[in-house]
């Protein structure tokens, strides 16, 4: 199954079963042909109406038009017997060589690959669906595991403070820059978190997509801090007049953002690869590693400009 799995992968790139776009398809006659989407912004229980009340030769073609997260969510809501026609058609069509050269074991282990939801995909269908009418005792216990991980590890920045006390004793005025970079640097990566944990529901296999994400968000990172290291910096110098200041507290938060962009990137992979909820931990938990890094990134460059 791992063997075919890969297969039909590296051939639909995890998207459509017969064709790669993301179209629903305009019916001529008794026959198919690509046009402006006519499905894509309806609801599953609306396409899965409009395949039921087409001619039986075009439910199977219009079916596998569909995107595979369409796809599924519209098989699930179809009756019985369409759902047997649908998987007939699909194991006795001729339209790919892939599939017109599998076994009928292995085009039913397919058939139950594309279109049948994974686990992931059944949580998060299921809290969807859940969190409107659950009760706040519900939420709670779902939340309180993670946030009291968080909350022993942010004891870890209170640590590296005291364990920098001497700068600070030192250039007391490095402490007022303290809140504005942790603010910042926590921004960036959840804004970076975000925006991946809502791409993932994308249909593109995730090993294909963490590679292009990270170079992408590591870019976004060294841009975003310049232009906010540049900020800051003038804003040091009118607060304090003092240039090595300055430079230090611009230098930490071009520093800090990039670690809180690929941060955000990586860890909504990281807790999808370990079947956790990306969207309930990825943000909270980028934050508080940048609060970390951002601390000691800080206070070693302050030691290294100010000679500390």
């Amino acid at each position: 199954m791992l063997l075919l799995r890969s297969r039909v992968e590296a051939k639909f790139g995890g998207n459509t079963l017969l064709h790669d776009q993301d179209l629903p398809t305009h019916i001529e006659g008794d026959t198919l042909s690509i046009s402006p989407p006519l499905l894509a912004n309806q609801e599953p229980p609306e396409i899965a109406r409009q395949i039921a009340a087409l001619p039986s030769q075009l439910q199977s073609q219009t079916f596998y038009l569909l995107p595979r997260s369409q796809a599924i969510a519209v098989y699930q809501l179809l009756d019985s017997n369409l759902q047997q026609q649908l998987q007939a058609d699909f194991q006795n069509q001729n339209d790919n060589n892939l599939v017109n050269n599998l076994s009928l074991e292995e085009k039913k282990q397919l058939f139950q690959f594309l279109y049948t939801p994974t686990t992931n995909e059944i949580e998060d269908s299921e809290e969807d669906s859940n969190y409107f009418p659950s009760n706040p005792f519900s939420v709670t216990r779902r939340r309180i595991g993670w946030l009291f991980v968080l909350l022993i590890t942010n004891t870890i920045t209170a640590a590296v403070i005291e364990s920098q006390e001497d700068v600070l004793q030192k250039v007391v005025v490095l402490a007022i820059f303290i809140p504005l970079l942790l603010a910042s640097g926590g921004n960036v990566s959840i804004q970076a978190a975000t925006v991946v944990v809502r791409g993932l529901n994308s249909d593109v296999p995730t090993q294909k997509r963490l590679l292009p994400v990270l170079g992408r968000e590591a870019i976004a990172g060294i841009l975003l801090g310049a232009m906010m290291g540049l900020i800051v910096v003038g804003e040091a110098l009118l607060l304090q007049n003092n240039s090595t200041v300055a430079i230090v507290v611009g230098v930490s938060l071009f520093t800090i953002s990039i670690i809180g962009t690929v941060s955000g990137a990586v860890l909504p992979f990281l807790f999808q690869f370990l079947g956790f909820d990306p969207a309930l931990m990825s943000a909270p938990l980028s934050a508080t590693i940048v609060d970390v890094l951002g601390i000691l990134i800080y206070l070693y460059t302050a030691r290294f400009f100010l000679q500390v």
